[in-house]
């Protein structure tokens, strides 16, 4: 997303600490000419989208629906609500961190977000003059994490939508393992994040191949590596039935088998949407990996080339994999 397709209609700073008696909430105005603004911005680009983020979706009676629809403005109703909850439960479990928060109500492309941020503290030092001239440095357990740190807590509630999208953080909270964001904060149950669907998909489909394929097992390793790019660059989405045809269609017991484990996962028939992030992703070079720990990268566009690589595999179930033509290699 370009920051040109970002609208901020309204943005809120606040405080989570426990040492004080609840959130002070500030409205800030951002732009690209200030510091905050161009973080924010950055912030808001980095995990839009995010393919590890769990997402759900609310409508009818939903604890979100009700919420949202209270009063004139729901930016403000959610903010809030949220801040008073977030320091609520930070009282009574240690292990939800403190912070800063950040919340904003946007339009991204053509809808309607709220989207929140929080920026837990992490430990670092501050450089400091002493009275006496002397530089040293001092500890400081308040530092808030820069834009190009790994964000744990975040949401995207899209609200032309009514969806949506939450990092998937989890810490005890009233003695049980949750994400609180989800569970406690919008109350509901998030389901697998796109990278998971992914990482199921295709481990479904090699577990069928090394099922169904025998001798073939490494030749059709590959092939599907790169079906399963083509397919998220053409088309945006992964399709069962069109999987299933383009991979399994030699091989009717695979082809069984796969649907089976598609089923056993609790699939839905829907084709699976993917996102520009992951379609990159997919679009990068394949891994291979051995039981040994060998690790070979190879470009997707390799990955069947025969003239390039050669995989053969030996009635042990052993692979040789032949480079043939690897180029200059580079110190």
């Amino acid at each position: 997303m370009k920051t040109s397709d970002i609208l901020v209609k309204k943005s809120v700073f606040c405080v989570f600490d426990i040492n004080l008696p609840f959130v002070n909430l500030t409205e800030m105005v951002l732009g690209m000419d200030d510091e905050q603004g161009r973080f924010v911005f950055q912030l808001i680009n980095k995990y839009y989208e995010d393919i590890s983020a769990g997402k759900a979706s609310y409508a009818g009676d939903a604890f979100l629906e009700n919420l949202l629809s209270e009063g004139k403005d729901p930016f403000e109703k959610f903010v809030t609500y949220t801040a008073d909850e977030i320091h609520h439960l930070m009282v009574n479990n240690p292990e939800i961190q403190q912070g800063s928060g950040i919340f904003v109500w946007a339009v991204l492309g053509e809808q309607e977000y709220i989207v929140f941020f929080k920026l837990n503290y992490q430990a670092g030092f501050i450089c400091q003059v002493e009275e006496n001239g002397l530089v040293s440095w001092k500890r400081n357990n308040k530092i808030i994490p820069t834009a190009s740190k790994k964000l744990t807590e975040f949401l995207y509630l899209n609200i032309s939508e009514k969806t949506v999208m939450i990092s998937g953080t989890e810490c005890y909270v009233d003695g049980e393992k949750t994400n609180y964001l989800a569970s406690k904060i919008c109350r509901l149950e998030t389901g697998r994040s796109e990278r998971e669907t992914i990482e199921a998909i295709t481990d479904a489909i090699a577990e069928t191949i090394e099922e169904k394929y025998e001798s073939r097992v490494p030749e059709k390793l590959m092939e599907y590596k790169k079906t399963i790019a083509n397919m998220a660059e053409e088309k945006g989405v992964l399709d069962r039935e069109e999987i299933t045809e383009k991979i399994f269609a030699d091989n009717t017991d695979a082809a069984e088998r796969f649907s089976e484990k598609m089923e056993e996962k609790k699939f839905s028939q829907e084709p699976l949407q993917i996102s520009g992030k992951m379609e990159r992703r997919l679009q990068k070079k394949q891994k291979i990996v051995t039981d040994s720990g060998i690790e070979i990268l190879v470009p997707l566009e390799f990955l069947k080339d025969t003239s390039v690589f050669e995989y053969v595999q030996d009635e042990t179930g052993k692979v040789c994999i032949m480079i043939k033509d690897a180029g200059k290699i580079i110190p």
